[in-house]
């Protein structure tokens, strides 16, 4: 019993109410150092989007609680209400430090070294905010004559310490000015033209200007004579006009539009881009896909690379797309940011862009026809197609994820692929011709779709294959691994434990104009996880 007693003062001691006020501390600044994980935490919890900051509310409560504890600790063995208190108060901030330990360094997968070293990472550059919360309180031990008004104060001034900078950027809702939310991204869609789209963060007009050398061009985001008022903006024009120029955009801010009556705001005009694009005989390409809402993740294993004449985006870039944000952040910024918005793009579909509620409006916000096409680029032929899931084949749709969707067994947007691919000539001598689809075998549920998919690209000369989905980095040779295709085939890496956290993973071919290709790989703490080079021609 006396050892109990002894516990139990100690628990409710200045030492204890210390320690469980820096868990709750911690896990305030861990959560907000774990923002990679925010957009699956949101598809868990029936708040949804609301579910973090309302754990931050949770986190902040329990650290001023228990800096409060902290400074009245001499008075708790004596008061049982108290002693019961303080307990609950505990017990929140220990639970709280777990789940939120678990959370940034990916502990519910087991002990995953580079899960602890991403989460190491992005807790680094809040690390003073924790030693300026864990040093405070310290004031009312060093000077334990500070009078009850001003310990008051500082108690005050310590709690703000350590709810604002964390609550601040993730739970209060601030006015923002007219701006630029991406950047813009240039996709060959294969049909001459190239979709050239960027976004704002509130509802505009748009205007995109080129200047190539023969003459300039200005673009209205516009149909049927009226400009179109919307967050993202999308234009087409003529590669082989396009291609060196110089160009920019304005966009001019709605603040509301009722029948023929428009107020305007703001008008922004972006920086100057040079595009590149011209045709050459060797080529540098970057190859990413499944960074599954981490754009940052895919820019630090991008900047191993030296710099990209083209970049295949291979889907899966957020877990779903519920909002314009998401699609705005995971899909049109990444892929801007990746090239610098310099180079083109090429773009397949992957398995999580039918997530959510936003999947009607990929397509036509991105400039595409379709979501199989091909693209010819002087000796480079790109065939891109859409391995969609079984319950996953219907263009457009907002509920594709669910299994009694129509169409949901039949398959009938696969068979239409697969008769286009029959409708098409091999290319002729000399083309580099590659596949490039997110889900590597095409039909994950169906042989002999896969078969006939693997048979057609084989008969169209294909030379290698590009593909994602499977979050694991692996080169087969034709006729090995799990798929045993006709050609190589090189599944792009994605994130490195093969869930959804770890460092992630993308890579690069470099062609030749011999028709030797030089693959690295590397992740985004800068290791090297491939160098091979293959002779396709």
């Amino acid at each position: 019993m006396k050892f109990f007693r002894q516990m139990g003062k100690a628990f409710h001691s200045r030492v204890g109410a210390f320690v469980f006020y820096a868990l709750a501390a911690s896990a305030a600044l861990f959560l907000h150092s774990a923002q990679w994980a925010y957009g699956w935490i949101a598809e868990l919890y029936p708040l949804h989007e609301r579910f973090v900051p309302t754990l931050f509310c949770v986190i902040g409560a329990a650290a001023a609680a228990g800096l409060g504890f902290f400074i009245a600790a001499a008075k708790l063995p004596g008061s049982r209400a108290a002693r019961a208190a303080h307990s609950v108060v505990c017990v929140f901030s220990g639970v709280l430090f777990v789940y939120t330990t678990v959370l940034l360094f990916g502990l519910d997968k087991g002990f995953d070294p580079p899960s602890l070293r991403a989460g190491l990472l992005f807790l680094a550059p809040n690390l003073p905010f924790l030693g300026l919360a864990l040093g405070l309180p310290f004031a009312f031990v060093l000077y334990p004559a500070i009078k009850q008004p001003a310990r008051a104060a500082l108690a005050i001034l310590i709690s703000l310490a350590v709810i604002i900078p964390v609550t601040s950027t993730n739970f209060i809702p601030k006015k923002k000015s007219f701006a630029i939310s991406a950047n813009p991204l240039v996709l060959d869609v294969g049909n001459g033209y190239y979709s050239i789209i960027f976004a704002t963060n509130h509802k505009s007009t748009a205007e995109l200007t080129y200047r190539s050398k023969t003459e300039e061009v200005t673009l209205k985001d516009a149909a049927f004579g009226r400009m179109n008022v919307s967050r993202i903006h999308h234009f087409m024009a003529p590669r082989e006009q396009f291609n060196g120029s110089k160009y920019q955009f304005s966009a001019r801010e709605v603040l509301s539009s009722v029948n023929a009556n428009t107020e305007f705001g703001s008008t922004l005009q972006s920086d100057e881009f040079q595009f590149q694009g011209a045709y050459a005989d060797s080529l540098n390409i970057l190859i990413a896909s499944d960074w599954h809402d981490q754009p940052e993740n895919l820019l630090a294993a991008a900047a191993n690379f030296p710099p990209p004449d083209l970049f295949l985006m291979l889907g899966d870039f957020a877990s779903n797309y519920n909002s314009e944000d998401e699609f705005i952040r995971n899909t049109i910024a990444a892929g801007a940011d990746a090239t610098k918005s310099s180079v083109p793009v090429i773009y397949a579909r992957g398995n999580h862009e039918l997530y959510g509620e936003m999947t009607d409006q990929i397509y036509p916000n991105l400039g595409l026809e379709h979501f199989y096409y091909q693209v010819r680029r002087g000796k480079y032929l790109f065939t891109v197609c859409d391995g969609a899931e079984d319950w996953e084949d219907q263009r457009g749709s907002a509920n594709e994820y669910e299994t009694g969707s129509v169409n949901s067994e039949a398959g009938p947007y696969r068979d239409e692929q697969l008769a286009w691919l029959d409708t098409l000539a091999a290319p002729e001598a000399g083309t580099f011709h590659f596949s490039l689809i997110h889900i590597p075998n095409f039909d994950e549920g169906h042989a002999d779709r896969q078969a006939r998919f693997f048979g057609a690209l084989n008969r169209l000369n294909a030379d290698m294959q590009f593909s994602g989905h499977e979050h694991a980095l692996h080169l087969d040779r034709p006729g090995e691994g799990e798929y045993q295709p006709p050609f190589p085939l090189m599944i792009d890496g994605g994130p490195e434990d093969g869930g959804y956290s770890g460092a992630y993973v993308c890579s690069m071919a470099q062609v030749s104009a011999d028709g030797a290709v030089h693959l690295t790989a590397y992740n985004s703490l800068n290791k090297k996880l491939l160098d091979e080079t293959l002779q396709i021609q």
